[in-house]
């Protein structure tokens, strides 16, 4: 857990799309953040509710010119900090844009189990009105993962990974053969539905689901996980994100997708080649509580050891 003192002159807002608890509570924070002299921005995807908070309330129309409609690379650019409210789906549309520059992002959950959204809703405006007071914010550092998609030789995929990266099978019920390497060494082939490579973080969503291990956070690691292998022999692996690995397919299947983040989907042939590393730019800065670690989250949410 890192503490950093913050100038806050910008606050980014993404909200989870059609959602009316994200609107309503949006309502009662930017009130809150434009009486402190603070200007939004908010992403083009949330225009009807910029447009429905000024209506809402005249005072705003006052503050509309601290009110700014942009895209949410414009965002991620200008903002101090990025409030999310929405769950973990709403949290990654927005930090696997974060290419050139980490943006503290706080995440309140408004979805279900919400390991990155992890502030909850009854405690959103006494986090903000901590966070204005002190002007500084408490976060936890989160690796990530680099994953470049090559064809031919030819870059035509290149992008941060928060939570994980899977390789998987379309409509057709058919086996992919998978091979990974190291350092032009193969670590494994396997045959399976798909391959899941996570990251710590990520440990707790579809690496989970798939039977993978949890990884704490901060660890710098980097997790392989077989998805219906079809050999008692396959397990999930863990190694460190010192690694470079290369990840093809060995057969020429049809209808395989690359998907980063459940974000961005990419269909892949035997002629991709996949490299897979630790992102070296940045790593995510995820606004948390200094009372709540990841042991308190595992309880809360998955009610692990209960």
């Amino acid at each position: 857990m890192k503490q950093e003192k913050i100038a806050l002159n910008k606050i980014g807002f993404i909200l989870k799309m059609h959602h009316a608890g994200a609107s309503s509570l949006c309502f009662d924070l930017s009130q809150f953040i434009l009486n402190a002299g603070i200007k939004l921005l908010f992403s083009k995807e949330n225009t009807d509710t910029v447009t429905n908070l000024i209506k809402r309330d005249p005072g705003n129309r006052q503050n509309k010119k601290n009110i700014e409609i942009t895209t949410k690379e414009r965002i991620i650019k200008k903002a101090d900090i990025i409030i999310v409210l929405g769950g973990d789906g709403t949290f990654l549309s927005i930090a696997c844009l974060m290419k050139e520059r980490s943006v503290p992002i706080l995440g309140i959950n408004l979805g279900r189990l919400g390991f990155l959204t992890e502030t909850k809703q009854s405690e959103a405006l006494d986090v903000i009105h901590q966070l204005l007071l002190e002007k500084m914010i408490h976060y936890s550092e989160r690796p990530l993962l680099e994953v470049t998609l090559l064809r031919k030789g030819k870059k035509i995929l290149q992008n941060p990974v928060v939570n994980d990266a899977v390789i998987s099978k379309g409509s057709i019920a058919k086996i992919i053969q998978i091979q990974i390497l190291r350092n032009n060494k193969v670590v494994n082939t396997l045959r399976a539905d798909g391959l899941i490579v996570s990251t710590p973080t990520g440990s707790t969503a579809y690496n989970l689901a798939s039977g993978g291990p949890l990884v704490e956070p901060s660890l710098n690691a980097l997790l392989l996980t077989p998805i219906c292998p079809h050999s008692l022999t396959q397990r999930p692996l863990v190694i460190s994100d010192k690694n470079i690995l290369q990840i093809r397919l060995l057969d020429h299947p049809e209808d395989v997708y690359l998907t980063l983040d459940g974000q961005k989907a990419v269909s892949i042939t035997r002629e991709d080649i996949m490299i897979v590393q630790k992102f070296k730019k940045h790593a995510l800065k995820l606004i948390t509580s200094p009372s709540r670690d990841y042991f308190v989250l595992l309880h809360e949410k998955l009610f692990f050891g209960i």
